[in-house]
């Protein structure tokens, strides 16, 4: 029996095509991912219908916890955003961690074992001794994850995102520029899932076993989200201003700092502490920082989900030529 056609069982048609097995492989992670996603929607509007009203009733909307704004100077008002802080931003930065964690554990225990448990058990004989050719099984197969992957991180990313607006900055201690949402309240939430897939996927197929391949997608994982968090900051132009990290606004993101000299040459701020004249060593030296404003955000987005997509671009080319020759 051809996996690319159908046959009748008692009248009726019993689909046995290759859309069919991706569907009856990857039907738990589909409706796992829709369960999330359902409650998420479910939960979400009541969290942000409680912070908004938390925060018109104590009127700290745009206040932070240490504000020199006077309309955020009355009693109690910055002791408000601190509660506000504890309890809802804590949420906040937590469903975050956890967005965050999301494209390491699709990697993990979704790619991995793609093609690992299938090389281990050896099915995949089974699937390409019918009418369906290699190119077209593995294409099939990261097609499938790909789309659920996507729509459901996709929603994820929204729905967070639309939870975070109300307090965003100010309120929540939550910045756009936090680890806990510039990955996981804008598209590249989504280039991530996609490339870490793509490298589970891969190393699975290298590997062959599902442990192995499991274990080592979760290293790569762990070094490539160090690499482009420390990476991050640098990926789009910035700017360099006279001015202490401490008094930077709320919305700015200060991300380097020391002293600078007349001369253009830059000192660490502890430089002129390993000095024996510091007065002299601080004389002409200013405190600078760099800094990216709020407008830099689209960009960051636009250049780390182009890293993600373009690596896994090729690690997909990749495998198809490592599984064609290695499946022939």
């Amino acid at each position: 029996m051809s996996v690319g056609r159908t046959t009748a069982v008692e009248g009726r048609p019993c689909p046995h095509g290759l859309r069919w097995l991706m569907w009856r492989q990857h039907r738990l992670l589909a409706w796992s991912w829709l369960a999330v996603i359902v409650l998420a929607a479910a939960v979400f509007p009541f969290l942000r219908s409680a912070m908004v009203d938390y925060i018109d009733s104590h009127h700290i909307a745009g206040c932070a916890g240490i504000s020199l704004d006077s309309e955020c100077q009355g009693q109690g008002m910055q002791q408000s955003v601190m509660n506000f802080r504890e309890h809802y931003g804590l949420l906040l930065k937590g469903i975050g961690a956890l967005l965050l964690l999301l494209p390491t554990a699709l990697g993990v225990f979704v790619a991995a074992p793609l093609f690992a448990r299938e090389l281990e058990s050896g099915t995949w004989r089974l699937v390409l001794a019918q009418s369906v050719s290699r190119t077209r099984w593995v294409l099939a197969k990261l097609a499938t994850v790909a789309l659920i992957g996507t729509l459901g991180s996709a929603a994820l990313m929204l729905l967070y995102r639309w939870l975070w607006l109300p307090s965003a900055n100010d309120v929540s201690g939550v910045a756009w520029s936090s680890r806990a949402f510039i990955v996981s309240g804008g598209p590249v939430l989504v280039a991530t899932v996609l490339l870490a897939l793509a490298i589970g996927a891969t190393v699975g197929a290298l590997l062959g076993r599902v442990v192995p391949a499991m274990a080592v997608t979760l290293g790569v994982m762990v070094v490539y989200q160090y690499a482009i968090s420390t990476v991050r900051p640098y990926l789009v132009g910035w700017k360099t201003e006279y001015v202490s990290r401490s008094q930077l606004p709320n919305n700015t993101w200060g991300f380097g700092q020391g002293y600078m000299r007349p001369d253009g040459t830059k000192l660490p701020m502890d430089a002129c502490l390993r000095q024996p004249d510091y007065q002299a060593c601080m004389a002409d030296a200013r405190e600078y920082t760099n800094l990216h404003h709020a407008s830099d955000y689209w960009p960051l987005q636009g250049v780390e989900s182009g890293i993600c997509l373009v690596l896994a671009a090729a690690l997909v080319v990749f495998l198809l030529l490592r599984t064609r020759r290695r499946m022939a």
